[in-house]
């Protein structure tokens, strides 16, 4: 239960909070247990930022992998996204970011939680009976 807490707590830290597209995934030639990754992702929305972001632009973000084995070990952590994957990124500026698109280079903010699927249907909608 703590864990969870701890991932809400870091998703509440995080300097952004987007809906993002992976446009490219590179990995390693011989991934590892836990791999480094290289996202190009592309912003749909903003949900919030201290980055100056917006949607349209292209972002790179350095997360890590598990394995499909470690996972079904039962590890807890991030999967590779695919292209394509559409979802809401928790992302801190990169540290390591240097040159004149440093501000659109990020790192994960919540560890294994940093990424999340999109629920169907307009996240504004709700039923009513």
């Amino acid at each position: 239960m703590g864990g969870a807490r701890a991932g809400e707590s870091l998703k509440a830290d995080a300097a952004a909070q987007l809906e993002v597209r992976v446009l490219e995934a590179q990995v390693p030639g011989e991934p590892g247990e836990r791999y480094d990754v290289l996202y190009r992702m592309e912003v749909i929305s903003v949900l919030r930022s201290s980055a100056r972001v917006k949607p349209g632009d292209t972002i790179v973000v350095r997360a890590y992998a598990l394995s499909k084995e470690a996972l079904d070990r039962g590890v807890a952590g991030p999967t590779l996204l695919s292209p394509g994957w559409l979802g809401v990124a928790y992302l801190n500026p990169d540290p390591k970011a240097g040159g004149p698109d440093s501000g659109r280079q990020f790192v994960i903010a919540a560890n294994g939680d940093s990424f999340e699927d999109i629920p169907p249907g307009p996240p504004s909608l709700k039923w009513t009976q």
